[in-house]
């Protein structure tokens, strides 16, 4: 929406209500105030960029005449509340503007439209000298927001590079954000004291509120890792939540308490929905076994784990095994479980996690040698061509793409929808519009509103939706068209009244998200 022009006055009025407000603050007893923001492309950061700020009285003009608004914001705080209260700044060192509405992504070659490292310097002189004691600093704009709201597919401690910088033309403290709650990483910058004074963390607090108490105890290992997904977070769940953390945001009431009864609990199926469950059982004080048929725990996220950018994926599932192993919970690997195991055992409540499978499209070439599943080309147990097709633009297939294309391979979509990731759950903002850029950096060809008819030796046969068929050269076709619950057990098994509803891909197939909740809410009630 493009809004009307302020007027002096209001611009006036809002410096005003903010020193107020800041007069506020400081009666109700806090030790100082941070102003939000000239960061990511809130009211004071347009102010502040020639892009937007097209003005002609004294808000407008030079670098010194758009900085106005913020400066005249933290001299009156200062004049009311004194020179030697604290006043941070939330500041965005460069916007990554590549063009109205567009970002650019980390590495890429562009005209920024925004503020420039260049330009970000030297207003930050001016803003020092104007009286703010402190920038909390990062990157980005709601053009570019995965740079003010970084996803899975940013690194850890994106905003060091533009920080480092930054300490060496202020004097004043450096608080630095983005993606930070890696325990070495956030220690190594504290120590060093070159890129940041201090680190802040966000959604690395949601994951695990007991960070910095850990951090300090030295225990590493038992930090729960944010991913990145902004599933639980930003994704639109209200209220405020996590991922991998269900009590977040509700934590009064969803807290885990002692069983009034201990149970011999047995869960069949070591993915995350299955170690959550035993995780939050064993806590509560019953007796957990966990059964896994295959040689390791994790399901499914072992190989989503093999992406460059999903290191956070591996570290969850570290985090789960050592947890596993803290408790003392009994995990038998290479053992698939049956009806008459579950009977054997007798076990007092049975949880199933089986997971899910690839769902296979019935289409003629199928079975062919050259094509495999997501799983397959990730994990590596069937050899990639230099040429792939990839059957499905959901997020599985999309980010399958990404990482085949990263490695040098000519990648093509096929997607019956208009769109990629339209069907299934929906992929958060940032999320999203950072991949689909990601694509097209990448060159992935992207076909949508096409499908595959055949698959022949070293070609693949498509038809859109104008019935017009054509043919493409693959050496390799992946299957990304869905997951199928594997229910058979459960369905075996659904008569005794041990066993609990399934959980996870057993129960629908979804994401980590919705697999870590139900584990927890069915834990939590046993």
């Amino acid at each position: 929406v493009t809004c009307r022009e302020l007027t002096t006055m209001e611009v006036e009025t809002l410096v005003e209500k903010t020193i107020q407000s800041a007069a506020i603050a400081r009666a109700a007893g806090f030790d100082g105030v941070e102003i939000h923001a000239v960061h990511e492309g809130y009211l004071l950061d347009q102010f502040t960029m020639a892009f937007f700020n097209r003005r002609t009285d004294k808000y407008g003009g030079d670098l010194r005449g758009r900085l106005t608004f913020p400066v005249e914001i933290v001299k009156g705080i200062k004049n009311k509340l004194g020179t030697d209260y604290p006043v941070l700044l939330r500041y965005s060192i460069k916007s990554y503007i590549k063009d109205w509405g567009q970002g650019g992504l980390p590495g890429e070659e562009f005209e920024e439209k925004g503020r420039d490292l260049k330009e970000g310097l030297a207003a930050a002189q001016i803003l020092e000298e104007a009286g703010y004691d402190g920038f909390n600093a990062d990157a980005g704009s709601y053009d570019a927001w995965y740079w003010a709201h970084p996803p899975v597919y940013q690194k850890h401690g994106l905003y060091l590079h533009l920080t480092d910088k930054l300490k060496e033309v202020v004097t004043v403290p450096v608080i630095v954000a983005g993606r930070m709650e890696v325990p070495g990483l956030a220690i190594t910058v504290i120590n060093e004291g070159r890129a940041a004074d201090m680190v802040a963390l966000g959604r690395g607090l949601l994951a695990d509120p007991d960070w910095g108490n850990k951090v300090a105890g030295g225990n590493f290992e038992d930090v729960r890792p944010c991913l990145g997904c902004h599933d639980g977070c930003l994704g639109g769940i209200t209220p405020l939540s996590c991922a991998v953390n269900p009590a977040c945001g509700r934590e009064a009431e969803y807290s885990l308490w002692p069983a009034q009864r201990s149970k011999n609990v047995m869960i069949i199926g070591g993915g995350v929905a299955g170690m959550e469950a035993a995780r939050v059982a064993s806590i509560r004080g019953h007796k957990v076994s966990l059964y896994e048929k295959s040689g390791e725990l994790g399901g499914h996220v072992i190989a989503s784990s093999r992406h460059a950018f999903k290191d956070d994926n591996a570290r969850l599932l570290q985090w789960y095994r050592t947890q596993l192993q803290k408790l003392n919970i009994e995990v038998h690997l290479h053992t698939e479980v049956n009806k008459e195991l579950v009977e054997k055992i007798k076990p007092d409540a049975v949880i199933v996690a089986t997971g899910s499978r690839p769902a296979l499209p019935s289409i003629r070439g199928i079975d062919e040698d050259m094509v495999m599943t997501a799983s397959d080309a990730l994990l590596g147990s069937k050899e990639v061509d230099e040429k792939v097709v990839i059957m499905g633009g959901g997020l599985i297939g999309c980010e399958t793409a990404l990482e085949l294309a990263r490695q040098g391979k000519k990648v093509t979509i096929v997607e019956i929808l208009p769109e990629l990731m339209a069907a299934g759950l929906p992929v958060p903002h940032a999320n999203r519009v950072m991949l689909l850029d990601l694509l097209s950096y990448y060159k992935v060809n992207i076909l949508t509103g096409t499908s595959l008819l055949q698959i022949r030796e070293n070609s693949v046969e498509l038809i859109n939706a104008s019935f017009a068929r054509d043919s493409l050269h693959a050496g390799t076709v992946i299957v990304a068209t869905g997951l199928q619950a594997n229910r058979e057990l459960y369905q075996s098994l659904r008569d005794s009244t041990s066993v609990m509803a399934p959980i996870g891909d057993a129960a629908k197939p979804r994401n980590i998200m919705h697999a870590v909740w139900e584990a927890y809410e069915v834990a939590r009630t046993l």
